[in-house]
């Protein structure tokens, strides 16, 4: 969709229940960048769509689901965290 207005446009993007992936399409990097910091999504793509890495995570946001999957907080879903407390005399 076409916008003038960048507060109309975020907020019409963030109206969904969703929020698993957006992407903006823009010659104004640093004006993207601040689009895209303020979307409810969990993967938010700058003149591109869909790219993934195994080095970064895959999230998701609202009603799309919970978790991520790929990068640090992907493995961290795979672990058996242990806490172990000792009170040394």
């Amino acid at each position: 969709m076409k916008w003038s207005d960048e507060e109309d446009v975020i907020r019409r993007a963030n109206d969904t229940n969703y929020g698993l992936g957006a992407s903006v399409w823009t010659n104004d990097l640093e004006r993207g960048n601040r689009i895209a910091r303020r979307l409810e999504a969990g993967s938010v793509w700058i003149n591109e769509h869909a790219q993934l890495s195994a080095l970064t995570a895959f999230a998701c946001h609202k009603e799309s689901g919970f978790g991520s999957e790929l990068g640090v907080p992907g493995l961290v879903g795979w672990c058996n965290i242990q806490s172990v407390w000792t009170n040394a005399p």
